[in-house]
């Protein structure tokens, strides 16, 4: 469906808002669609011609159509120094990992089982074109208008790619036990974790971000959960005083983003060699830190959105290799890129800390 011509200041706006004024894609589309009030059939198109734009940075070629069906990673707008790290880790298979951050990804969803049955949200989902995939998880194939759906204020489902919740699981989160999700954001994994403990049990979420973790509250409560503990971050106290209390600790670390490209294309607008190098002294801190709040015995996943051994292999064996890490063993790993299963690209890493220890 080709862009009417008296759209096209508004969507040269909104690439401006991100490329120029720095805003979120998500937040520019929301915008865009609350001036032009878009049909599903021209939102879609909208959104397309958007990311293409931002993927490719050419809002022109977007607009007028040139762009589209093109995966093309020789023309997208990639940092050299991504590039060249790219190249490194995956050598002739460089040009396929770039190329399966330039499509659109599937929308996911987790069904909510405190609150309904898979076949309960499917059935009221009928409108959205819903498929059941497996456990809890419904992939959408219309999404357009979804969150605004009786069944997402019930709290039947929440918005939550496959493999993120495929790292999530891999905790193994069970009722009754003591959990800390150590970089919980607005709570995804963490209410999946609620879920898988049929809410009985303590979740602490901990962040640095108290804007976050409100959003967490707003979820929990949609969700019916009630054994969340949110706690903003302050100090290093906050964390020191959770020393060996967990049975599971889930570390899902602040990282550059590549496994989640598809998503959000304009991360790579903001993403420098500073801000990667910074982002590995970071992740190297909080796994330090945060492992040692796993009880002798407990577990510890670490788990990164990207692509990078040097934000996801690289540390857990500089980890395993140190003092910190010697009470540890890798009980298992795996690495996914975008749109395996049609899920996003994710590391993941279980360690098992020494009953002993």
């Amino acid at each position: 469906m080709p862009i009417p011509s008296s759209l096209h200041d508004a969507v040269r706006q909104s690439f401006d808002d991100v490329v120029i004024s720095g805003r979120h894609l998500s937040t520019a589309i929301e915008n865009l669609f609350r001036e032009v009030h878009p049909a599903p059939g021209l939102a879609t198109t909208l959104r397309s011609v958007l990311f293409q734009a931002i993927r490719y940075n050419n809002i022109e070629a977007a607009i007028h159509g040139s762009l589209d069906g093109i995966v093309d990673p020789n023309l997208a707008d990639v940092p050299p120094f991504l590039r060249e790290l790219i190249r490194s880790a995956y050598g002739d298979d460089t040009d396929r990992v770039l190329s399966s951050f330039l499509v659109d990804a599937p929308t996911f969803i987790r069904v909510n089982t405190l609150r309904t049955s898979v076949v309960d949200c499917y059935d009221e989902l009928i409108a959205y074109n819903p498929l059941w995939v497996s456990g809890e998880i419904l992939r959408i194939d219309r999404p357009f208008g979804l969150f605004a759906s009786e069944a997402f204020e019930w709290g039947w489902f929440e918005q939550q790619d496959i493999t993120s919740q495929r790292a999530g699981h891999e905790l193994n989160a069970q009722p009754g036990q003591r959990i800390i999700d150590a970089c919980a954001g607005a709570g995804g994994k963490t209410l999946l974790f609620a879920a898988a403990m049929q809410n009985k049990g303590r979740i602490i979420a901990l962040d640095t971000n108290a804007g976050k973790l409100q959003a967490l509250r707003h979820r929990i409560a949609r969700a019916h959960v009630d054994i969340v503990d949110p706690r903003v971050i302050t100090s290093t106290k906050v964390v020191k005083r959770l020393a060996e209390t967990a049975d599971g600790v889930f570390i899902d670390e602040p990282c550059t983003g590549l496994g989640v490209l598809r998503r959000n294309p304009d991360i790579l607008r903001t993403l420098t060699e500073k801000t990667y190098l910074e982002l590995l002294s970071i992740q190297a801190d909080i796994l330090r830190r945060n492992a040692r709040l796993a009880k002798p015995g407990g577990t510890v996943v670490y788990a990164t959105c990207s692509v990078l051994p040097s934000e996801g292999r690289d540390h857990i064996n500089a980890f395993l290799a140190s003092e910190e890490g010697a009470p540890f063993t890798l009980a298992n790993s795996w690495q996914t890129l975008p749109g395996e299963n049609g899920g996003d690209g994710f590391y993941v890493a279980r360690l098992t800390r020494s009953s002993a220890s």
